[in-house]
Formats: structure tokens, C-alpha cells, sequence
């Protein structure tokens, strides 16, 4: 099982991948997407991004990652109060409750949980403005690699494959 560290390592490898899978499909493919693969900012974001979600599956316990989605998730409550959208704030803060209700290495872990948890990174933009479809549907998948990371790492893709770092 890797600890915080090689999940990060872990994260950003495989955001790394990735990247230079998106940079081998045709232009066509990505032209939709506002040239995220020439953008740096937006670059940093895809491997920012897989690494958080190479954390996120361990916010079930006491941990680094936990430490790092609670500060985030009071900061952008906080945000969502003082701008007056107190009813998302209430959603948000109910939704970050659910890993805790969870034992460790419980439904965080699942193989179906890696494709669920990141879904609104692509599903609210298709709702609310469904011309950034593309553009989310690269950052969903920088999501899911990171979160992948982090179930491969912990021996939980290739039975009997667990990684020490």
C-alpha cells in the first residue's frame, strides 16, 4: 500500500501518461477543447487535478488527503455562503460527508467509485454550458487516471499487485 507520497508520485505519473496519450490522438479529436494541450495553465491543471484525485480515495481516514479535500471543501463552503448560494453550500457540505459515514477501504476503494466520484467534473458543465463538454470530458479523465493511481497503487486493479512507496 503507498502512503501519501507515492500516491502523489503516483498521481502525477500517470496525469504525465496521460497527457502525452492526449497529445498522440488526432487534432480532431481535441479541437473542441480550446486548445488545452497548448496551454500550460491548463496543462498544470490536468496534472494538479490527477494528483488530488491520486489522494482522494484515503478522505475516508485520517490522512493527508483528507486534510487537503476538508481545507478545500470549508474554503469553497465558505465561498458558497458568503456569495449567497446557501442551498449548494447545504448540498456540498452533505456530500462531503459521505466518505466519513464509510469504513476505510470501503466504498472509496471501488472500482465503480472511480468513475462516479469525478462524473460532476464533466456533468455540470454539460448541464449548465454544454460547449465546454470536450474541455471537462479531458479534465474527467485526468479525474479518473488519478483516482486509477491510486486504486493500482493499493493493489486494487491487478489482485495480488500492491506497490510500496
Amino acid at each position: 500500500m503507498a502512503n501519501y507520497k507515492g500516491h502523489v508520485a503516483g498521481g502525477l505519473g500517470l496525469g504525465v501518461m496521460y497527457i502525452a496519450f492526449l497529445g498522440l490522438l488526432p487534432g480532431r479529436l481535441l479541437e473542441k477543447t480550446g486548445g488545452i494541450l497548448e496551454n500550460w495553465q491548463m496543462l498544470t491543471g490536468l496534472l494538479v487535478l490527477a494528483m488530488l484525485f491520486g489522494l482522494w480515495p484515503d478522505i475516508d481516514t485520517n490522512s493527508k488527503g483528507q486534510d487537503i479535500f476538508f481545507r478545500a471543501a470549508f474554503g469553497l463552503d465558505v465561498l458558497l455562503i458568503a456569495t449567497g448560494h446557501l442551498e449548494a453550500a447545504a448540498y456540498f457540505g452533505l456530500i462531503c460527508m459521505f466518505p466519513i459515514i464509510g469504513k476505510h477501504r470501503g466504498w472509496t476503494h471501488s472500482k465503480w467509485a472511480m468513475f462516479v466520484v469525478p462524473a460532476p467534473i464533466v456533468v455540470v458543465p454539460y448541464i449548465n454550458r454544454s460547449e465546454l463538454f470536450a474541455t471537462f470530458l479531458v479534465f474527467y479523465g485526468a479525474a479518473v487516471v488519478g483516482y486509477f493511481s491510486h486504486l493500482l497503487l493499493d493493489g486494487l486493479i491487478i489482485k495480488g499487485l500492491r506497490l510500496k512507496t
